[in-house]
């Protein structure tokens, strides 16, 4: 896996190479680590991390059984219990179906992801699919711009999540409450899929975390 660590100077950006098992970031107060590795990815920033997808990868188990894939890269950690999470997600969308996710995962049967997407008439749109064994796929509100702010809430020790999207970050509108049927190894997090195309790559940037639990469930907050 390759890290790039991306510092300032007076003549610009300064790109490191460094091999890493586990990366930091200080907005989160844990380790993370990629599973299904990103081609690249770079940290911009304290709150800040790009990250890329290859080609022809997405996390989708489809509500008939027939499809089935567990490709795209995450970029993941493991909170303690109560979490919230939230980042601005940037996107150049280039194919159907290009999108940057926050995530919820706990193995291959049971996960959320809420995908800021291009949808199959490559029109950014709100996208959340959550699995409990078989997925469902449901499409919200479009989009008419490349970035958009999202959140994702819950616990790892309870089965009550929820997903909430912003335009400035700061009024929420809440897109669905929802369990997870298996809750023994969560993890959140942030993932890039490119299911039809070529790839695409993912901005997050004024990463929050919040060990905490969510009391208005209204506003994720």
């Amino acid at each position: 896996m390759k890290k790039l660590l991306i510092f300032t100077s007076l003549f610009g950006f300064i790109i490191l190479n460094v091999s890493a098992q586990e990366i930091t970031l200080k907005a989160i107060p844990y380790l993370m680590h990629f599973e299904n590795y990103s081609n690249d990815y770079e940290i911009i920033g304290d709150d800040h991390v790009r990250f890329s997808a290859p080609g022809q990868t997405d996390l989708f188990y489809s509500p008939d059984g027939d499809y089935v894939i567990n490709k795209s890269p995450r970029l993941i950690f493991k909170p303690d219990s109560n979490f919230i999470l939230s980042a601005k997600i940037h996107l150049n969308f280039k194919s159907k179906w290009d999108a940057g996710d926050l995530v919820i995962y706990n193995d291959d049967r049971h996960w959320a992801k809420f995908c800021f997407e291009s949808d199959f008439k490559d029109q950014p749109r709100v996208v959340s699919v959550v699995c409990n064994n078989l997925a469902d796929d449901c499409n919200s509100m479009a989009v008419n711009k490349n970035e958009l702010y999202y959140k994702i809430v819950g616990s790892t020790k309870e089965h009550k999540f929820g997903l909430y999207y912003s335009e400035d970050g700061k009024s929420w509108f809440p897109i669905r409450i929802f369990a997870l049927d298996k809750i023994d190894n969560v993890r959140i997090g942030f993932s890039a899929q490119s299911p039809s195309g070529k790839g695409c790559t993912a901005d997050f940037s004024e990463i929050n975390f919040q060990g905490k639990r969510t009391l208005d469930w209204w506003k994720g907050e």
